[in-house]
């Protein structure tokens, strides 16, 4: 109906007054198709989509599978960014650690983590070969971790500060009020317990530093824990003190052992 429409409208070509009617009718029946034609053609529009989506599809899903592609490798990418950046910035506080003074030390990575709540030791890729030896300290860029406790040529085993079996003469406050105790661990994943407190307790938030009184078994003035918890039983007989590592030992992956030997 619209071919037939168009070509007698459009083969209608006259002159004068018959002209003007003729404009007439063809504006009049471009008026009333006018409708039909949107209505048509807004019909048929999804299934042109429909069509061009099929004839499309596959290039569509290879754009997407590239594009997922050029995505990951990006994240991937800045996770290694983010990841170096903390590697780099963990090397670097081992190369300036203020409590250490003139003791030699010897960065080392961590090889073999704590796998359970039972186990108080983590490997290390240094022994004998590199200079580490039984009984030196082993600290990160925040403070002490613990000691080793055993070597070979090129790895070593070392025991952590919350091991039970461990036991570390302590200090705390200020020049003007400070103590002296010892922290003993009580295992994985559990805050040392500060025990036989000679002067002022110690505040909640301060930190503990080995004291270097333990027959020399470390240098004083290492860090060692936070004050966590202060109670002091109903009769004041008894105060039961926590410190947390300041080390998260879960996490930790770059060492440095002293060069460090109890003192005669």
């Amino acid at each position: 109906m619209l071919v037939l429409a168009s070509i007698t409208v459009l083969t209608l070509d006259y002159h004068g007054e018959v002209s003007h009617g003729i404009t007439h009718i063809r504006n009049g029946v471009r008026d009333a198709l006018s409708p039909v034609q949107r209505g048509i053609s807004a019909a048929l529009h999804p299934v042109g989509d429909v069509f061009a989506g099929a004839f499309h599809y596959g290039a569509v899903q290879s754009e997407n599978r590239r594009l997922e592609q050029q995505l990951g490798k990006l994240q991937a990418a800045q996770a290694e960014g983010a990841f170096a950046s903390r590697q780099a910035g963990a090397v670097l506080a081992l190369a300036h650690l203020p409590f250490v003074a003139n003791i030699t030390s010897t960065p080392a990575e961590v090889i073999s983590a704590p796998t359970s709540n039972f186990q108080y030791l983590l490997e290390i890729d240094r022994g004998t070969g590199a200079g580490v030896g039984p009984r030196m300290p082993v600290v990160s860029g925040r403070g002490l971790i613990g000691t080793v406790a055993v070597s070979s040529a090129s790895t070593s085993t070392v025991r952590l500060v919350t091991d039970k079996s461990s036991s570390i003469g302590v200090t705390f406050g200020t020049a003007a009020r400070a103590g002296n105790a010892i922290a003993d661990g009580q295992g994985f994943a559990e805050p040392l317990s500060i025990q036989e407190i000679s002067g002022p307790l110690p505040v909640l938030g301060e930190t503990v530093f080995t004291s270097g009184t333990d027959g020399g078994a470390y240098p004083a003035g290492i860090p060692i824990a936070r004050v966590t918890s202060v109670k002091t039983s109903a009769g004041g007989l008894t105060t039961t003190v926590n410190a947390r590592p300041l080390v998260n030992l879960d996490t930790i992956q770059y060492v440095s052992v002293l060069e460090w030997l109890p003192q005669p």
